[in-house]
């Protein structure tokens, strides 16, 4: 499938600052943002979630809105 779920290791391209991301997207358990190992629960997990490739994202953080196109899904 090519819906972001956890497991899923996504590459995103943050449309603000014309950058790519990776994460991982695991449970809660699991998380490390540091390491790119974002949690299913976190603004930028539930934002991604279900979601799929070429999908623009908005994800809405304590420090504001930002927007993500989805570039890549894997697993």
């Amino acid at each position: 499938t090519d819906t972001i779920s956890i497991g899923s290791h996504v590459r995103v391209l943050d449309m603000e600052f014309n950058e790519e991301e990776e994460y991982q997207i695991v449970g809660s358990q699991e998380a490390n943002p540091a390491g790119g190992r974002v949690s299913d629960e976190s603004p930028i997990g539930k934002a991604l979630m279900g979601h799929r490739l070429g999908d623009i994202v908005t994800v809405e953080a304590p420090g504001g809105e930002f927007d993500y196109t989805i570039l890549s899904v894997t697993y």
